[in-house]
């Protein structure tokens, strides 16, 4: 198991970038919903032709498609706060919460190997360049960090 959750957290690791993106992306699409208004409903179902090219007399409404209409939207609102939930649910379930915590904890100096080869893509002789250190000396935080990160999130799995 350990070696399966060193990948793991590597994974997570190599993957930051990409969910962070796709979190923005949930974000967007929460706070701005597609959504069908009311009066488009009822636009487009007013304008609608009947069998045979016949249409309806022209500004009248059925009550048939009044109901349809409002029926309609009312699917179309609990269609969009199902997909509200769900981008929620996505959200909470993301993993880069739990590990950017988890990085807070680490030793700065740890932590920060890790940002900077992980988040930033920095090479590690660019990261030993930045923080005016060795290469070994990077490797060496870098390999820590790894096995603390690792079994944090052993301890954690052990508990759930």
């Amino acid at each position: 198991m350990n070696n399966d959750m060193r990948s793991y957290v590597i994974n997570l690791l190599e993957t930051y970038q990409e969910r962070t993106r796709k979190i923005a992306l949930l974000h967007y699409e929460l706070e701005h919903p597609a959504r069908t208004s009311e009066a488009e409903i009822i636009s487009a179902m007013a304008l609608g032709h009947g069998a045979g090219g016949s249409s309806h007399t022209e500004g009248h409404i059925s009550d048939k498609t009044l109901y349809i209409a409002l029926n309609y939207q009312s699917k179309v609102d609990k269609l969009n706060a199902d997909t509200k939930e769900e981008i929620v649910v996505h959200l909470v379930e993301l993993e880069q919460k739990r590990l950017d915590y988890y990085i807070s904890l680490l030793e700065s100096s740890q932590a920060e190997v890790i940002h900077l080869s992980y988040f930033e893509r920095l090479s590690q002789e660019k990261v030993a360049e930045s923080l005016d250190l060795s290469i070994r000396t990077v490797q060496t935080l870098k390999a820590k960090a790894l096995k603390t990160l690792t079994g944090m999130y052993q301890y954690v799995a052990k508990l759930n």
